[in-house]
């Protein structure tokens, strides 16, 4: 299940998302220095909230959301295991996919057309062929071709659970194949990821990525689930 929010769209107030939250992405919340990027974090952590409760039915204040070793989210309750979660926010727009099939990652990125992707970021992220193959790209196609494999690999980081600790030099991208992304030096099966791509706005770019079988994308987008 992914779902997806334009926070320009958002029917709730900041002080009502904030309700949603525990103490911990509270005070994470006020660590950002910037107000847009707090309003998308506050945005992505109560829309997780609301997604959660809605599915299992409790309030999404009393979800115990902790946090492993890498960093990646999960739900600390006994009703909710077997139920694997990602979230990704930017500036305007927040994501959240669940999946109770497998590991599932998600990533969103706002795209700006008139910036060179950094090259620091993609000597980090993509492979020599890939960099050869941006640079021969005019300015707009360059910045389209570097967020959707950057989303790509970040998603797939999430879901394999070790997020940025993750070489993404090791992730290999390959949209044409029916398994679209492998973790070189990893042969077991939940190593091998799918991968899903859209538009969920004209300036935003998202991935999913989701071990096990082919299988279809419940898609939500631009609703709060009610609880």
């Amino acid at each position: 299940m992914l779902w997806t929010h334009d926070l320009q769209r958002l029917e709730l107030t900041p002080p009502e998302w904030v309700e949603l939250l525990d103490d911990e992405e509270r005070a994470r919340a006020l660590r950002f220095r910037h107000e847009h990027d707090r309003i998308a974090y506050v945005a992505a952590h109560a829309l997780l909230r609301l997604v959660i409760a809605n599915r299992i039915g409790l309030c999404p204040s009393a979800l115990i959301i902790s946090r492993d070793s890498f960093g990646k989210p999960f739900l600390d309750m006994d009703e909710c295991r077997g139920i694997d979660l990602s979230l990704s926010h930017t500036k305007g727009m927040v994501a959240v996919a669940l999946s109770n099939a497998g590991r599932v990652g998600v990533d969103v990125e706002e795209v700006d057309h008139e910036q060179v992707p950094r090259s620091d970021l993609a000597a980090y992220g993509l492979s020599a062929e890939e960099r050869g193959r941006l640079e021969s790209m005019g300015s707009a196609e360059r910045s389209e071709a570097f967020i959707e494999l950057w989303t790509a690999r970040e998603a797939v980081a999430k879901a394999d659970g070790r997020g940025l600790s993750l070489p993404f030099s090791s992730i290999l991208i390959d949209f044409s194949a029916s398994v679209a992304a492998t973790i070189e030096g990893d042969d077991k099966p939940s190593r091998h990821w799918r991968l899903w791509r859209e538009e969920p706005s004209l300036r935003h770019r998202l991935t999913l990525a989701w071990s096990g079988e082919r299988g279809e994308v419940m898609r939500m987008k631009d609703e709060l689930p009610l609880y």
